[in-house]
């Protein structure tokens, strides 16, 4: 008896060390899996011991340990997938919300937009008051019609799938509040929540992707149909692809933001729309950039170009986000020249691309979870 207590002493002892040595064991023979960090930020860095001020290394040193342990991401995915599969839980709450049918969505800015709190203030009005005055004074001044287009949330679109408990205050939204800043100031608002909640009842598929808080290209192309019905209404002479101008093929899509930021893109699928056109493609790509990017901005998100040769369509101009991506392959086929500006979310007016484009038409493309930060760059004029 005593022997087998001491083999079994011996055991313990051995896995404990293997246990001690498994992350040597794994940076030299990588037995288990590497698995990519999701993370949306940047992680820490290896401090610099200073002997000056020695207090603050070690907290950055832990810090930057915990960020970089070598099973970490390892024991993140794992985390993720037990609390999603075993006990039905969001891993990350914080970040994103798990309503029904595995629907995510993302918590940052979305939220309170859709429960109606951080709503504008006074400040942030009057800014946003000046700066659109002064851009519609400047538009009209050059013969440029002005529109701002609002891309809604997937909140808004598909409310019934959040958990129950989600209840909006009642109070004006921050979409209400700036719709009716536009509408005091004469800028003409293209609501595209209405058009594609309309397009609902005759689109039996989502139009929102499943694991992503971005439309997806059916979405994206019932937009750009309201776009264009609202732009014809002053140039009639606008022709614009339907539905039934492409073949549209759903495919099994990579994972979307949401679960890659929950380490879940191999338990969450999600679906795309494949629109293959009926027509020969008539615009060409301008693959140069005219103008200076946002600093730490990708330039392939920044500028996007297009023109048609011989067309007498009008110009167009669009400040936008990344909800403007998947618009872009059906608006560039119905003007003589569209130009697609992702300014890093500032929305601004972008004096001196215009002065340089001159568009016939300028439309500010923003998601409503985005409108504060069209606030924050408002300046008083």
């Amino acid at each position: 008896m005593a022997n087998k207590f001491k083999v079994s002493d011996g055991l313990l002892i051995i896995l404990f060390v293997i246990a001690l040595c498994s992350p040597i064991i794994q940076k030299v023979f990588k037995i288990i899996p590497s698995q990519p960090n999701t993370e949306n930020r940047r992680l820490s860095d290896m401090p610099v011991l200073d002997f000056n001020l020695p207090d603050s290394f070690p907290s950055k040193y832990e810090s930057y340990y915990n960020d970089h342990f070598i099973f970490r991401n390892q024991y993140l995915k794992l985390y993720s997938t037990v609390n999603l599969n075993l006990f039905g839980k969001c891993p990350y709450p914080d970040k994103v919300l798990i309503g029904k049918n595995q629907e995510l969505f993302l918590v940052f800015n979305e939220l309170n937009n859709y429960l109606r709190k951080d709503l504008f203030k006074k400040s942030d009005l009057d800014k946003m008051r000046s700066d659109f005055s002064y851009r519609k004074k400047f538009l009209e001044s050059k013969g440029i019609e002005y529109y701002v287009a609002i891309c809604p949330t997937k909140y808004s679109v598909y409310p019934e799938l959040l958990p129950w408990y989600l209840k909006p205050n009642n109070t004006p939204s921050r979409t209400e509040q700036f719709t009716g800043l536009m509408n005091e100031l004469g800028i003409e608002v293209i609501d595209l929540q209405k058009a594609i909640i309309k397009a609902k009842d005759s689109i039996p598929q989502q139009l929102f992707r499943s694991t992503d808080n971005h439309w997806n290209e059916l979405g994206a192309f019932v937009a750009f149909g309201e776009i264009m019905h609202r732009l014809s209404k002053k140039h009639p002479q606008l022709k614009w692809k339907h539905f039934g101008d492409y073949t549209i093929k759903e495919e099994e899509s990579g994972p979307g933001n949401l679960a890659v930021m929950l380490n879940l893109e191999k338990e969450i699928h999600d679906s795309k729309y494949v629109f293959t056109p009926k027509f020969p493609f008539r615009s060409r790509f301008i693959d140069k950039c005219p103008y200076p990017k946002p600093e730490a901005f990708n330039p392939k998100d920044y500028y996007h170009g297009y023109y048609i040769d011989n067309s007498e369509q009008p110009k167009i101009l669009l400040i936008h986000d990344s909800f403007g991506n998947s618009i872009q392959p059906f608006i560039r086929e119905s003007f003589s020249k569209s130009v697609f500006i992702w300014d890093k979310w500032q929305y601004k007016l972008n004096e001196e691309i215009v002065e340089a484009e001159k568009p016939d038409i300028y439309v500010t493309l923003v998601i409503e979870s985005g409108l504060q930060y069209v606030a924050d760059n408002c300046k008083e004029k």
